[in-house]
């Protein structure tokens, strides 16, 4: 008899055994693939080298910068030129000699984010108004990753405009007051002159959480549809989505730990670059997705030494070519509101950096060729399951 209770007692736990690993194995998630397709394309007639700035869902219009005349240009889904105008010459429309950056005014005008100032304009160029800051700033940095400065979005009915001020005044920037404590995105009203600080360093953020230094924490945004914005940082691990109708985090998403940034901290008040092996570069929106760029990069103290070694030309030295091949590459990962989604494979050709997100369900780069052209041609590019 006790040998036949063992027998049940042993038979009854390899079922549960057995059912709880089925259990488990049902609630493991399927990681898909994906990859970028080409929908559209757009062409304009023009030898010098453009920008491209911004894409205006509602008309299906482009927002580009001529980086040799520094003209604004408009142009529509044909490639045609609605307007084009100089704000950087002395004159009615003259809105400083450089800015940070551009966006639609929603489908209502453009606004450029410049130095102290935003500036209002009409899509032909007409300079409507002029805003001041809505913080004092102890610096301004015109940042080599390209950021989106500034953006709109439609909230109660009128149209608000999200920008990313990247020096407002605060302690010393490589403390944990700092990290706290400033804010570098701000929701502004140009009807009614109201702004607030918003899409805050939420308290389980690395930054401040982590008790050490390793950048300024820059934040990298991209809108959603209706009033909802993706956040990401250099060195964080989770997606922020936040809500600007509610002034509310609605999720934080995980980037999967394979893809996490790698960096080795400096302490507080401690002067130079920390290193950094792996960050999150860039994020780009369809509207319902989002497409994370995660690179590899040289960390600061192996390109110090490179620098120290090669001069001024190092990256033309041997050594640094070795160091690009064991140190640099590129990941892209796609998320949507709730979830990581799975990698994202490109095989559409060479593209430029430029790069702009959209509303419709696609985004848009700037198509490069390896020679001279006349013309510039820019790719509408939509993301849709791989089943290779």
């Amino acid at each position: 008899m006790r040998f036949k209770a063992l027998l049940l007692l042993i038979s009854v736990a390899l079922i549960l055994l057995v059912n709880s690993c089925g259990s488990k194995n049902n609630e493991i998630k399927v990681i898909k693939s994906y990859k970028a397709v080409i929908e559209d394309s757009v062409m304009i007639n023009r030898l010098s080298r453009v920008k491209l700035l911004d894409y205006n869902a509602y008309e299906n219009e482009l927002l580009l910068h001529d980086r040799q005349t520094r003209e604004i240009i408009l142009i529509d889904k044909k490639g045609e030129i609605i307007s084009k105008f100089n704000p950087h010459v002395e004159g009615p429309s003259y809105a400083g000699d450089y800015d940070f950056g551009w966006s639609f005014y929603e489908n209502k005008g453009l606004v450029c984010h410049s130095s102290y100032y935003f500036y209002q304009f009409d899509k032909q160029g007409n300079l409507i108004a002029k805003h001041p800051y809505p913080v004092e700033v102890s610096s301004l940095w015109l940042l080599d990753y390209d950021p989106v400065m500034i953006d709109s979005y439609t909230k109660n009915g009128e149209v608000e405009v999200l920008a990313f001020i990247t020096g407002p005044v605060g302690p010393r920037y490589n403390s944990q007051a700092y990290q706290d404590s400033v804010n570098m995105l701000y929701a502004m009203n140009f009807n009614t002159g109201s702004s607030k600080p918003v899409m805050k360093k939420q308290p389980n953020s690395v930054y401040r959480s982590l008790g050490k230094f390793v950048d300024r924490g820059w934040p990298t945004i991209a809108k959603l549809k209706t009033s909802k914005f993706a956040q990401v940082f250099s060195i964080d691990t989770s997606v922020y989505i936040f809500d600007l109708d509610k002034d509310e985090l609605v999720n934080a998403i995980a980037i999967p730990k394979e893809f996490q940034p790698i960096y080795e901290p400096n302490e507080f008040g401690v002067r130079g670059e920390a290193d950094i092996y792996r960050r999150n570069a860039s994020i780009i929106s369809t509207g319902e997705l989002m497409w994370v760029q995660v690179y590899g990069t040289i960390p600061a103290s192996i390109e110090k030494e490179l620098k120290r070694n090669g001069g001024d030309n190092y990256r033309e030295t041997f050594e640094y070519t070795q160091a690009v091949k064991k140190y640099i590459n590129t990941t892209d990962l796609l998320f949507d509101e709730n979830e990581f989604l799975g990698e994202l494979k490109f095989d559409i050709g060479l593209t430029s950096y430029d790069k702009v997100g959209g509303t419709d369900g696609s985004f848009w780069l700037h198509r490069n060729y390896e020679d001279e052209r006349d013309y510039q041609t820019f790719l509408k590019v939509k993301i849709v399951e791989d089943k290779r």
